[in-house]
Formats: C-alpha cells, structure tokens, sequence
C-alpha cells in the first residue's frame, strides 16, 4: 500500500481494493467546446483555454484544479462554489475571487485607480475637471452592498479664498469640499451602495471625510449594473490662487 497528495492536497491511498484512480487527459478545449462532464469518465481531466485553468470530471461537474484566469466584462457565468478566479483587469495587478455557487465574491479590498501625476489648477474661476481625475468602475463590479473608498490628498494656496473640489458620480455631484486658510487636506469619500445596485448614500460635505457636517447625506441614485464613471472638479474662488490634486486613489470593499 502507498500514499499521495493530489493537486488540491488530498491524500490518496492506493492498494489492491482501492487501486490508482485513472487519468485519463483529453486534449485543450475554449468553454464552448467543453464536454458534458457526465458523458466522459470520472477524473477526465481538461485543460479550459478560455480560462487558463485545468479541469477534472467528478461524474457530474467539472472541478477547477487551480485558479482560472479571465477579465471582468468575460468571467464565468457559473461560479462553483469554492473556486477561484484571477480577474486580470480588475486591480493593479488583478484580483481574485471564490464562487459561492450563484457569483463571484471579491477576496479582499481591490484599489482600482491611482493617480498617475498631480495636477494643478490656478487662473480661472470656472469649475474645471481635474486631468486623469475621472475613474470608470467596471459594470456590477460594486454589487448590491459594496463600497467605494475615495482618498483624494489636494494642496491649496494658504488664504482666506474658498477652494472648492467636487466629486461627481455617474453624473450626480455627490459631495463638495471646501478649504480655507489651510496649505492641504487629506480627504476620504465613501459611496456605499445600499441593498441594491441602483441605490446609494454619501457624505455631501466633509473634507476629512469621517465626522458630523451640517450638509444632508447624499442619496445618489446611479445603476452601479452598468459601468459608472467618479470624476472630480476644481474651482477657485480667486484665479491668483491655486489648487493641486497631489494624489487620489480609489478601492473597493
């Protein structure tokens, strides 16, 4: 009698009444081409092209032998319970997550977007979109309860003029920070999807982001199920004085 650990590290105990279970490896297959997992014998294993991902047949299903690859707009309709999957667009360097049986449920907080460089605004008292400010949430990347956390770091000229920087959501402005008489503030946004994709509530105007205000919750009510854009504006009271975004970044949880 001997022992093995298989690919998912369960120990496998072969003798004369329980005899090597048979492999049998089939050639690549997309998951259009996938076969019936009933109509192959039990422990055929696939290779899924489409996802990056060997398979196995139990007799009923097909198991996932490691963790699938796919971007977000292409991820699995089925999410098996307990498997994973690396969604390769979704992330600074992608992000997992494990099927529950009916979707995909992120693993940890994703950061979506960076700031790739600061950006200033002086000379004018219009309401001037930030550059490389406006960040696009995937389509259903959110779900019915997920949050988006919003940290925007911004230096202003030390006056007495209002700076002003507004965040728009899927075309709602949903929260507007002032700065007076201060060189910096260092902000946090949360827009939490409540109960429903389509259903939101916010702060409407703290500059720190986390504390009491004399504005009204924000109840932005922007479908989340389609592809949603944040963009952020600037504007001066003053055109002498100058406002510079120095840094955003944006996760999810």
């Amino acid at each position: 009698m001997s022992a093995f650990l298989d690919e998912m590290g369960t120990l496998i105990t072969v003798s004369s009444s329980n005899p090597l279970p048979v492999t049998i490896v089939t050639t690549d297959y997309t998951e259009a081409e996938l076969p019936d997992a009933a109509s192959v014998p039990s422990g055929t294993e696939v290779f899924n092209t489409t996802y990056q991902v060997k398979m196995r047949s139990n007799g009923t299903s097909w198991e996932w032998l490691g963790v699938g690859r796919s971007t977000w707009a292409n991820k699995p309709s089925v999410a098996p319970s307990g498997q994973i999957i690396c969604v390769t667009d979704v992330g600074e360097n992608g992000s997992l997550w494990r099927g529950n049986g009916t979707k995909w449920v992120r693993l940890n907080p994703i950061k979506i977007f960076s700031l790739s460089a600061p950006f200033s605004l002086t000379g004018t008292t219009s309401a001037v979109t930030l550059a490389t400010a406006t960040i696009t949430i995937p389509a259903g990347l959110l779900g019915a309860n997920g949050k988006l956390k919003i940290y925007p770091l911004w230096a202003t000229t030390n006056n007495a003029n209002t700076k002003t920087l507004r965040a728009t959501f899927g075309g709602s402005i949903c929260t507007t920070m002032t700065s007076q008489s201060v060189p910096n503030n260092s902000g946090l946004l949360i827009i939490r999807n409540i109960n429903s994709e389509s259903v939101q509530k916010c702060s409407s105007g703290l500059v720190a982001g986390i504390g009491s205000s004399t504005g009204s919750i924000a109840s932005p009510t922007v479908d989340t199920s389609a592809a949603t854009t944040i963009t952020f504006t600037g504007q001066l009271a003053h055109s002498n004085d100058t406002l510079t975004l120095e840094d955003l970044f944006v996760e999810v949880v």
